[in-house]
């Protein structure tokens, strides 16, 4: 069995407003920045990075992390049943793309849909106008400029 050095870089904005108001680019060019300088303190070892920082959503009032299965408004979490989650998230994986009452039924919503929406429109305030019916076809999710969607989960990153 060989032992093999590993440095994990864990960048985090708990207790700290150092990386307030930092993009994502910018925050991987941070993490970059310390590989390199921390592959010249440990030329071999495998260098692992963490992110653990809450992106700056000022500018995105509403964000739909599907991974997390989280939605937030206006920087608080809503919360939706696991019904609404799912019919949401369905529309949210095929933007401006007219859904089916049949589809999302088979996504989770049973014969309940107008009314699991209804919900979603309720919870999401203003931007429940995102979530459009389309008459006879069934619902369509129009996403506006600003709107973060997260499909991916950010966790370790190997350099």
């Amino acid at each position: 069995m060989t032992v093999e050095d590993t440095v994990v870089l864990h960048i985090s904005d708990t207790g700290t407003p150092s990386l307030e108001g930092l993009s994502r680019a910018q925050l991987h060019a941070l993490a970059d920045a310390l590989r390199r300088t921390t592959e010249t303190f440990a030329p071999n070892a495998r260098i692992l990075t963490r992110f653990d920082v809450r992106f700056n959503d000022r500018n995105s009032p509403l964000v739909i992390d599907l991974p997390a299965r989280d939605v937030v408004v206006g920087g608080q979490s809503v919360s939706f049943s696991h019904t609404e989650f799912e019919i949401f998230s369905h529309l949210v994986r095929n933007p401006r793309v007219v859904v089916g009452r049949d589809e999302l039924t088979r996504s989770g919503g049973g014969r309940s849909v107008d009314v699991h929406l209804s919900r979603v429109r309720t919870k999401l305030g203003s931007f429940g106008r995102l979530v459009t019916t389309v008459r006879g076809t069934g619902y369509r999710f129009d996403p506006e400029p600003g709107i973060r969607v997260v499909t991916e989960p950010v966790s370790l990153r190997s350099a």
